[in-house]
């Protein structure tokens, strides 16, 4: 799904004629972003950033989300885009075992939070069973590490509670309050990046062990050169320090040893995820 339709570019050819446009304008960069947020939402959230990669490239740059992770990392392994930002666990195998390239980093880590209604009567874990809890989909690093901690409750996802899965965050948030679920798995910098008019105020049950976050990486073809000329682009983006800290709004800034370390501490759950969604893992 086209998260942005470039007005310029439909408009152009009744201006000046689309031959001669289209020869004189660059090709479109195009990134593939994860569907953890409505397409709204990401339209708005990654606008100052398309905005400042238009300026430092001096060409078009075009947004893409996936209906679900799978079909997100189905695109990337075709190399349908020019630049993806994956799951930090995805990125590092798409890194180390696909020959992939490193591009930028964004926020170190994030807690992984289970959140509750406000006004939910439940007060442990326990009390989860035989209800319903929100995640992303089984792609989802946020969702491995919450599996895992129900697993550690001695609770089985879906069979001692039923996981719905949602199609984002913003989704997920929705659910909640509406009483759909009666739990959501979320990070922090998920729930920074809601748009304002979101239902708030969700208790937190628990908060779990900080997660690397998502990292840009660039498809295995890409010239050494344009590398280059993306790297400096993201890398000079500067985040709005008014604003939440978030995997959208923060200092982008080349991926070091300890990110792909960090990363790497989930490559067996990354392979665990593919097999079991039946993707492969070469």
């Amino acid at each position: 799904m086209s998260l942005i339709r470039r007005r310029s570019l439909l408009a152009a050819p009744l201006l000046l004629g689309a031959s001669s446009m289209l020869a004189q304008m660059p090709r479109p960069l195009l990134i593939a972003v994860p569907p953890f947020l409505s397409p709204s939402a990401a339209l708005a959230a990654f606008r100052p950033l398309r905005q400042h990669l238009e300026s430092q490239l001096k060409q078009p740059v075009e947004l893409y989300t996936a209906r679900d992770f799978r079909e997100l990392v189905e695109q990337t392994r075709r190399g349908e885009h020019d630049v993806t930002l994956l799951p930090a666990h995805l990125a590092g195998l798409a890194l180390s075992d696909w020959g992939f390239q490193a591009l930028a980093a964004t926020v170190e880590a994030t807690p992984v939070l289970i959140l509750l209604r406000q006004g939910s009567a439940i007060k442990t874990a326990a009390e989860l069973r035989g209800k319903r809890m929100g995640m992303l989909g089984t792609l989802s690093l946020t969702t491995a590490v919450a599996s895992l901690w129900l697993r550690q409750q001695q609770l089985e996802p879906g069979r001692d509670l039923t996981v719905v899965t949602q199609p984002s965050m913003s989704s997920a948030v929705i659910s909640l309050e509406q009483g759909d679920v009666e739990a959501i798995a979320v990070t922090r910098t998920q729930l920074n990046l809601m748009p304002p008019g979101s239902p708030g105020g969700q208790l937190t049950l628990a908060e779990l062990s900080d997660i690397p976050t998502p990292i840009y990486i660039a498809r295995p073809n890409t010239p050494v050169a344009e590398l280059g000329r993306l790297r400096r682009a993201w890398h000079s983006f500067v985040p709005d320090p008014a604003a939440p800290q978030t995997v959208v709004n923060s200092q982008l800034h080349e991926i070091a040893r300890a990110d792909l370390q960090r990363a790497a501490r989930y490559r067996e759950v990354a392979l665990q995820q593919l097999e079991a969604a039946g993707l492969s893992t070469r």
